[in-house]
């Protein structure tokens, strides 16, 4: 992937000292979320499903439902085991280790101002990122990408990216990188642990568990965060309630879900062919700004918004502050939709007005959809002033 000379990010030259207080930050989380379980125990559903998974002599996927990736799944059995508090624990140190690795991937495969970007970014989400496995992938991709970057076509890149995937299935949008950069033993490598994992998913949980990780583990309703809940929970008067550990309203029918994947594959394809399509397809680096849209296309899509799912955006969008004014501009509204999501994970457990929350959220799932909106249609207004001013010019 070429370099980039685009105008500065946030920091023009972070000191270690910045380093310092945002390692220090998470390591104070990461205390108080561990002395939180031991002091008034764990009701969190995750952590909860998380020591199930552990204790259970029921067989997951084939004698009981789970919504979670294989590689997911085998981090709660092996996390798990020892009380719900100290799989909390577990848990943070988990995430933490995680974290770091993302933002050292960053460092090493751009600089150590994507690195400082990403820290700050991620300080909102914290709360809850540390108990949840999503930051595990983030790591994993985050790694995949910069291996491609620093040493081209490497198969220890394309063994991350499979893991990735199978912990959770986000990277997979992210795929179109490897054809950009004609990366074929990392390809191959992604199918042959695709194709080997997928064989030990079938053998160990049956044909089952792909279904229940695509559908939620046969949710019916919106989830009351994703886009579309939002506005039905907000404007339909539809009833909400518990389902999977998610609260959900109305019914998410077959048609519409597949109306939405339709437009999830087209948006996808819209912003990829625009790459290959360019002249110099790699001269504004797509590990930015272009990934950043592929991520968020998903979330503006799916029938479940999680808040930890916006820490996918979390390296991408540090390092589409490093790229022109279209990539800062996308990189900000992420940014702010990130410091939302922060807001939103605080305010849940506390006693806060539901109308205030419903707004909330859709305050920042509004941002997602300016973001994808603003690639799609920023995009178009480059090629255009630049079609004029190749005209101005003959």
């Amino acid at each position: 992937m070429s370099d980039r000379r685009g105008p500065r990010g946030l920091l023009s030259r972070p000191p270690t000292w910045l380093f310092v207080i945002l390692i220090a930050v998470r390591l104070l989380v990461v205390a108080l979320v561990i002395a939180d379980a031991s002091r008034h125990g764990v009701d969190d559903p995750v952590v909860l499903r998380a020591e199930r998974l552990a204790t259970s002599p029921a067989r997951p996927y084939l004698d009981f439902p789970v919504g979670a990736m294989p590689l997911e799944t085998l981090f709660a059995r092996t996390l798990g085991g020892g009380g719900a508090e100290s799989t909390a624990a577990k848990m943070a140190l988990l995430a933490f280790v995680a974290d770091l690795a993302a933002a050292a991937a960053l460092w090493w495969g751009w600089g150590r101002r994507p690195a400082a970007t990403y820290l700050l970014l991620g300080l909102p989400v914290l709360g809850f990122a540390y108990l949840r496995f999503d930051l595990v992938s983030v790591a994993l991709a985050a790694w995949a990408i910069a291996l491609l970057r620093r040493r081209g076509d490497d198969v220890v890149a394309g063994a991350s990216f499979g893991l990735a995937v199978w912990a959770k299935l986000w990277p997979l949008v992210l795929l179109p990188l490897l054809w950009l950069v004609r990366a074929r033993r990392a390809a191959l490598t992604i199918a042959g642990i695709l194709l080997v994992g997928g064989g030990v998913w079938y053998l160990t949980g049956g044909p089952k568990g792909p279904i229940q990780v695509l559908t939620q583990r046969g949710a019916i309703g919106w989830a009351a965060s994703s886009t579309v809940g939002n506005l039905v929970d907000l404007f339909a008067s539809s009833p909400a309630g518990p389902e999977g550990a998610v609260v959900r309203v109305g019914t998410a029918s077959t048609a519409l879900k597949g109306l939405l994947f339709a437009a999830l594959v087209a948006c996808e394809a819209v912003i990829w062919w625009r790459v290959v399509r360019a002249r110099q397809p790699l001269a504004r680096d797509p590990s930015g700004g272009t990934a950043l849209v592929a991520v968020t296309i998903p979330l503006v899509f799916a029938p479940i918004l999680s808040v930890q799912y916006l820490t996918w955006l979390l390296p991408w969008a540090a390092f589409a502050f490093e790229g022109d004014e279209l990539e800062r501009r996308v990189a900000t509204l992420a940014a702010v939709a990130i410091a939302i999501t922060g807001l939103l994970g605080l305010a849940s457990p506390l006693s806060v007005p539901g109308t205030f929350l419903e707004l909330l959220t859709l305050a920042r799932n509004g941002l997602l959809v300016a973001l994808v909106t603003t690639w799609l249609i920023g995009d178009r207004t480059i090629a255009r002033r630049g079609s004029d001013a190749a005209v101005a010019q003959t």
